[in-house]
């Protein structure tokens, strides 16, 4: 067997990591003080990411993108995940594809250019599951009228959209969720930032014209593409894994405490072992999932990246735990808290949310189960 990567992927690697060490992280601490980056400086890294021939490689070659392989996006993933700074290369959520009519041009053609930003509003401030939104889109008179409140990952700009996702009475209590394409600007939605970024809808009335896919369709759209994004998160966690294993080996060689450095202690050692194996474990089941991904043309692959969301996500959760245990509480400064530089890219309520749907996934597989 040969588990080699080929030379120009290699050479793709390299440059983005560079990119990532010289452009990225000098950027971390003022987005960590602030929570986000400021419009020239976002500008600057897409000019950048650009220039090195990175923008909307990942995107499939039906939409104008390099249409690159399951194996190498997970290796352009990993190198993402280093950094805390969200860089974007070009990518849009799956559920842009949707997109019909003078939907294309406008939404996803302009998201695909980095002209706009999607920003999806599903979860819901104290409800995680679908089953427990209440977000709702009442028909009248050929239109609908959209209440509700949704958390948004971000403060969206002037031109950003948001893609809703909500319910279409009489089922109320089903999960035949619809998805909404909403304008910024939309005098009848607002958002507000106090901790947490909240969309509100308030007797917001759109067109049928507005509706993303079919009605009652959102989850179909977003189902079709899960096992890859799967696989592909696992590749940014294994890869922001690495960033904190790095911080904490160099806390560990640098800090003198009684006399002598962390690094001698057994203690460190063992927990530092285990984050490192963990790892690499979790690196090799990424990237078999994702040779499986291409070898099979992405069919049959719902359990594969379910083990990897499943072994990526606890891996996450063990490492931050044990990085915290190196630094003995949560870090020496804010800006390298592990528990807030992980916060930045994934909620903790969501990655168990996600991990139990794995766990689901995967069990259901092994005891012949029909899943609900």
């Amino acid at each position: 067997m040969n588990f080699d990567f080929p030379p120009d992927v290699l050479m793709l690697r390299d440059m983005l990591r560079r990119f990532i060490q010289n452009e990225a992280r000098p950027l971390e601490m003022k987005f960590f003080n602030t929570g986000k980056l400021e419009p020239e400086e976002r500008t600057r890294l897409r000019k950048a990411v650009e220039q090195l021939g990175l923008w909307g490689l990942t995107v499939p070659e039906a939409y104008g993108g390099g249409g690159l392989d399951t194996v190498t996006a997970c290796l352009i993933d990993e190198e993402l995940g280093k950094t805390f700074v969200p860089v974007e290369i070009g990518e849009v959520t799956p559920l842009l594809y949707g997109c019909q009519g003078e939907q294309v041009p406008r939404f996803l053609e302009a998201a695909l250019f980095g002209e706009r930003r999607a920003f999806i509003a599903a979860r819901e401030p104290g409800a995680l599951q679908p089953q427990d939104w209440s977000t709702t889109a009442e028909p009248d008179s050929g239109e609908f009228v959209l209440n509700g409140a949704k958390l948004l990952a971000g403060s969206p700009e002037a031109g950003d959209f948001f893609l809703v996702i909500a319910k279409i009475p009489p089922d109320l209590e089903g999960i035949h969720l619809t998805a909404f394409i909403l304008e910024a600007g939309h005098p009848d939605l607002r958002v507000s930032d106090h901790g947490e970024c909240v969309l509100t809808l308030e007797k917001l009335r759109v067109g049928a014209d507005a509706i993303l896919g079919e009605p009652g369709g959102a989850l179909r759209l977003a189902a079709r593409a899960a096992p890859l994004a799967w696989i592909r998160t696992g590749a940014r966690y294994a890869g922001l894994v690495e960033r904190l294993l790095e911080m904490a080996v160099e806390h560990a060689r640098d800090w003198v405490a009684l006399g002598a450095a962390l690094s001698v202690r057994p203690a460190v050692q063992r927990l530092l072992a285990e984050t490192r194996v963990d790892l690499e474990s979790v690196r090799w089941l990424v990237y078999h999932a994702a040779w499986l991904a291409d070898k099979n043309q992405g069919n049959q692959m719902r359990v594969p990246a379910a083990e990897v969301r499943l072994a990526s996500g606890e891996m996450l959760q063990r490492a931050v735990d044990r990085v915290t245990m190196v630094f003995a509480g949560p870090g020496p400064t804010p800006q390298i808290e592990p528990r807030r530089l992980v916060r930045s890219v994934v909620e903790p309520e969501a990655l168990d949310f996600a991990l139990d749907q794995a766990r689901a996934v995967v069990a259901a597989e092994m005891l012949d189960l029909t899943e609900t």
